[in-house]
C-alpha cells in the first residue's frame, strides 16, 4: 500500500516537524515537557547561593583579616618601640642611634618572622636620628572568598616611634592652675569651678591662756589662727602675811637671861 505524500513518516495525518537546534534547546530547557524527569533548577536559587557564600566570607574572612590587621599593627609598633630604645649616650639631646636601631629591628623582625610563618613582610620605612616607622604585611588565605575570586589578602601595620626629650631645666615642667569647685548653701546641685585657688575659711576654736603669757603651742598642721588672742585677765596677788620671829631661846649653860648684863642685880640682893 502506498503512502500519501500528505502523510507523516510515522503514517499519520499529522505533517512532520522540522526540528531545529532552538526547538531541542527549548525541549531541554522545559520542564514540564512530556518524558522530561531530569529536574530543574531555578535561577534565584543558584543566586541565592552565591549571595550566602559571599556572607558567610565576608562574616569568617573578614574577622581573619581584621585578626591579622591586629597582629601587624602590633608587631610594627613593638620593633619602632625595639628601634627607639637605641639612645645615644654622648649627646645632650636624646637621639636614636641608627645603627642600632637598624640592627634591632632587624633582630625583633626575624624573631617575629620565625613564631609567625604568616608574616611576609617586616622592616623599617624610615630610620633617622630622631625617629623612625616600621611596617608588618601578614598575608591571609581567605576560605569563602575563594569561590568568589578571592583567594588571599594582606593585613598591613604600621609603627612609629620617636625620641623624645625630658625635663631640660628645673622650671620646664608645665604649670596646672587649681581649680576649686564651691557649693553656694542654694543646694548641692549648684557649683561654681574657678581658677584661683582661695583657701576654705576654718571655724577652729581658739585656745585660751593668760594676758601676758606666751601663746601656746598649737598642735594642728593648720597654721595658728591670727585672730586668737589672750582672754584670761590675771588676778592680782594678795599679799603674804609676814610671820613673826621667833624669840631667842636661852642657851642651856647658867648665867643671866639674854639680853640681861650679869654684873647687874636686883636691888636689895645680897652679894
Amino acid at each position: 500500500m502506498a503512502t500519501s505524500p500528505d502523510r507523516g513518516a510515522a503514517g499519520t495525518d499529522a505533517p512532520a516537524r522540522r526540528t531545529t537546534p532552538w526547538t531541542r534547546l527549548t525541549a531541554f530547557l522545559r520542564i514540564d515537557a512530556p518524558g522530561n524527569h531530569r529536574g530543574a533548577l531555578s535561577p534565584a536559587v543558584a543566586i541565592l547561593a552565591v549571595m550566602i557564600f559571599t556572607l558567610a566570607g565576608l562574616v569568617i574572612d573578614g574577622g581573619r583579616q581584621l585578626g591579622a590587621k591586629s597582629r601587624a599593627v602590633g608587631y610594627a609598633q613593638e620593633a619602632a618601640r625595639v628601634g627607639a630604645a637605641t639612645i645615644q649616650l654622648n649627646t645632650s639631646e636624646a637621639k636614636i642611634d641608627t645603627a642600632k636601631a637598624g640592627t634591632a629591628v632587624a633582630a625583633f623582625c626575624a624573631q617575629v618572622s620565625q613564631n609567625d610563618k604568616a608574616v611576609q613582610q617586616c622592616g623599617t620605612t624610615e630610620l633617622t636620628d630622631e625617629g623612625l616607622k616600621v611596617q608588618v604585611v601578614i598575608g591571609n588565605k581567605t576560605t569563602f572568598l575563594g569561590m568568589v575570586g578571592i583567594g588571599h589578602l594582606d593585613a598591613t601595620g604600621t609603627g612609629e616611634a620617636h625620641a623624645e626629650q625630658g625635663v631640660k631645666k628645673a622650671d620646664d615642667s608645665p604649670k596646672i592652675p587649681p581649680i576649686v569647685v564651691s557649693t553656694p548653701g542654694d543646694g548641692p546641685g549648684n557649683v561654681t569651678i574657678t581658677d584661683t585657688a582661695v583657701p576654705p575659711t576654718l571655724d577652729l576654736p581658739c585656745p585660751t591662756w593668760t594676758i601676758g603669757s606666751p601663746t601656746p603651742t598649737w598642735t594642728l598642721s593648720f597654721p595658728f589662727p591670727p585672730t586668737c588672742t589672750p582672754s584670761v585677765t590675771p588676778t592680782p596677788e594678795s599679799p603674804t602675811p609676814t610671820s613673826p620671829s621667833p624669840s631667842p631661846t636661852p642657851s642651856g649653860g647658867g648665867g643671866a637671861p639674854l639680853g640681861v648684863p650679869e654684873n647687874s642685880q636686883p636691888p636689895g640682893a645680897n652679894r
